[in-house]
């Protein structure tokens, strides 16, 4: 049997299968993470020889990352939903093309390695993060236009001219529904975008991560209040990545302030120390 299908599809008509000839499938899902990748790739390798990493490096730390980040997003998930699923089909863990990842176990996984990386090469962590997350957006994108392909992190019901209605999956067949998938896009382009600003501008390291993790916690949060395909049910009506967005944006509101104040405090002792210096020298001390 072959089928084959082309992007872009009909708005609401999904394709999680893009060519499948025999036994060989080739998935629309995989085929964006790996376009994602790529992407990834060729904007840090851009970003990376600031601080002495050659193309080579870049790229290995790239596929660790993404590696990574596929692993800690499947590990999360599954530890989510061990009873209701996995407990009793513990072979659907491997079924990762069949979709189920979160995106939250994804970024630990990948800090945790970013931070190793750095330790062995010697580069500060928050240096290489600051370079790193806007190819972190740009792949999560892409990663984002592959859930609304394969028809999951669906949306709720919507009565707006801009709802699509999906073939898949079944539980939402034909359904008028928020496009989440590509609010998230649209916002995840808008924060690289706003990254790339702040890094002309930073005043210190760190900026950009924590800058990230603040305009990202806050624009997941407000999407996920369209979202139809995970419960509704923490602190009221709040789903746990919302819990999550919370947490995250506290600690980076927190950091980035800390780091904000050390980083002037750095700049006022070196600002007396130019007025001492130039006071020293235009009133020299008589022999």
């Amino acid at each position: 049997m072959f089928h084959f299908a082309i992007l872009p599809c009909k708005l609401g008509r999904v394709h999680p299968i893009l060519i499948q000839l025999g036994p060989l499938t080739l998935r629309t899902y995989g085929l964006l993470i790996a376009i994602g990748f790529l992407a990834a790739c060729w904007l840090f390798r851009k970003r990376a020889n600031r601080l002495g990493m050659d193309d080579a490096a870049a790229t290995n730390l790239m596929i660790l990352l993404l590696l990574s980040g596929i692993a800690g997003a499947r590990v999360y998930y599954v530890a989510w939903h061990w009873n209701d699923i996995f407990a009793r089909d513990p072979i659907a863990i491997l079924k990762i093309y069949e979709g189920g990842i979160v995106f939250y176990g994804g970024f630990l996984a990948s800090c945790a390695v970013l931070y190793g990386w750095s330790r062995w090469k010697g580069i500060p962590f928050i240096s290489l993060a600051d370079a790193a997350v806007p190819s972190l957006v740009l792949a999560h994108a892409f990663g984002r236009l592959g859930c609304f392909m394969g028809g999951c992190c669906y949306g709720s019901p919507c009565d707006h001219f801009w709802a699509v209605r999906l073939h898949a999956p079944p539980e939402i067949a034909g359904m008028a529904i928020h496009p989440t998938q590509l609010y998230e896009v649209a916002g995840l382009l808008n924060i690289l975008a706003t990254l790339l600003v702040i890094e002309r501008i930073s005043r210190y390291p760190g900026q950009v991560f924590f800058s990230y993790c603040i305009l990202y916690s806050l624009m997941r949060f407000i999407v996920e209040f369209f979202r139809g395909d995970v419960p509704h049910n923490m602190w009221g009506h709040l789903t746990l990545a919302q819990v999550v967005c919370i947490a995250l944006f506290i600690f980076a509101w927190l950091a980035s302030a800390r780091l904000s104040y050390l980083a002037g405090k750095a700049r006022a002792k070196r600002i007396r120390e130019e007025i001492r210096k130039m006071s020293a020298s235009n009133n020299p001390k008589a022999d």
